[in-house]
């Protein structure tokens, strides 16, 4: 499967499942509070979660959908659990794929079918396992568990202490390690400037190929998706602070690009040109060098949060038209980025879409900001 199907299908399956939710069920989203779901309690149907941190104890019969700071997974899932957050802990079952986006992944659990990791740390504590193929990329990576399939790695320092019953495919920055608990039933492929370390005691029933890295290489399939995943975990955080603790503003820029679209678009062009242009101006001379390097930030800074805004008036728009009642920032958020993440698939919308994106975002960013201005000046506060 290449890296655009496998985006395709991982996004699409978030977007469907949204869909489905917002339409079939009533929603349990706990934006910004703590989300538990009791030992002894049941879901019969898919389970959508966005909260500062979750809890799941109890059984899952269908998918679960979980985006928030702190994730534990010490329940059952019967479907597939997708999850997005600071810190991800699997210590449950999840009896279909696990595709995981966090700064640390911790598994001591079972997955059914195939893992995708894409993280800071990841560890696979002994006594876990995945029941088909493992995906995993991230920058220390510790495999102690078993995979009964292939295992594929991408990470800065690796450790493979479980038993692998096919073949190992890895890069890594440092020298790569297998321990002498370890058991691969396959080759081992690896690429690195160092040479792998293979302990006593370990078992490699086939062989073991180095190859060195090359500068020029194209991305593998793995790593453009993983590169995709987080990029798209990395605005989710950003978005998550932003509407966590500035509802009501990200509220306001939403209306705005409502009631006033051209106001705003006609804003964006004119300020995506005349920023530059004045910062330039204030660096000339060195009174005006600190306030152009500002002006310069807050540009960066707009750009990047204008995907954020848009999102959640999409994500709204999508909501309405489903007829779902829920009124979670974080919920519009999420279904919002996931459907620019499926236009960013299509090579001749995703420039376009990406401009207007910029475009309308930062426009109806400066026109609220405007209008706070106005207030405050209506009020005398400045």
């Amino acid at each position: 499967m290449n890296s655009c199907r496998m985006s395709f299908c991982v996004l699409f399956g978030l977007v469907a499942l949204l869909f489905a939710a917002t339409g079939a069920f009533a929603l349990q989203i706990e934006s910004g509070e703590r989300f538990v779901l009791a030992k002894d309690d049941v879901v019969s149907d898919d389970l959508i979660v966005a909260g500062s941190e979750i809890v799941i104890e109890g059984r899952i019969e269908g998918d679960l959908v979980a985006f928030g700071g702190k994730i534990t997974i010490s329940g059952d899932v019967e479907g597939d659990v997708l999850a997005a957050g600071g810190d991800v802990v699997i210590e449950g079952d999840v009896e279909d794929d696990a595709v995981l986006a966090s700064g640390d992944i911790k598994i001591s659990g079972d997955v059914g079918d195939n893992l995708l990791a894409a993280c800071g740390s990841f560890k696979m504590d002994d006594g876990s396992s995945v029941g088909r193929d493992a995906f995993i990329a991230g920058g220390m990576i510790d495999v102690y568990g078993d995979v009964f399939r292939n295992l594929f790695v991408s990470g800065g320092n690796v450790v493979i202490g479980g038993a692998v019953l096919g073949n190992v495919t890895l890069e890594a920055d440092g020298a790569p390690r297998i321990t002498s608990d370890a058991e691969i039933g396959g080759d081992v492929n690896y690429t690195s400037l160092e040479d792998i370390i293979i302990e006593e005691g370990a078992s490699v029933r086939g062989n073991v190929n180095k190859n060195l890295p090359d500068a020029g290489r194209k991305k593998s399939d793995f790593e453009r998706f993983n590169e995709r995943l987080m990029g798209f975990l990395s605005i989710f955080i950003v978005g998550f602070i932003l509407v966590r603790f500035l509802p009501v503003y990200t509220r306001n820029v939403c209306n705005n690009l409502k009631k006033s679209a051209f106001s705003c678009g006609l804003w964006g062009i004119v300020g995506l040109i005349a920023a530059p242009v004045v910062a330039v101006l204030l660096m000339v001379t060195i009174i005006g060098l600190p306030l152009g390097l500002i002006l310069v930030c807050a540009y960066i800074i707009l750009i990047y949060v204008s995907k954020v805004y848009v999102s959640v008036f999409v994500g709204k728009f999508f909501l309405n038209m489903t007829g779902s009642r829920s009124d979670s920032l974080v919920l519009m958020l999420v279904l919002g980025l996931l459907l620019f993440e499926l236009i960013g698939l299509v090579p001749a919308l995703s420039g376009f879409v990406g401009l207007l994106v910029v475009v309308f975002g930062f426009g109806a960013v400066l026109v609220t900001k405007k209008q706070m201005y106005m207030n405050f000046k209506k009020k005398k506060l400045v």
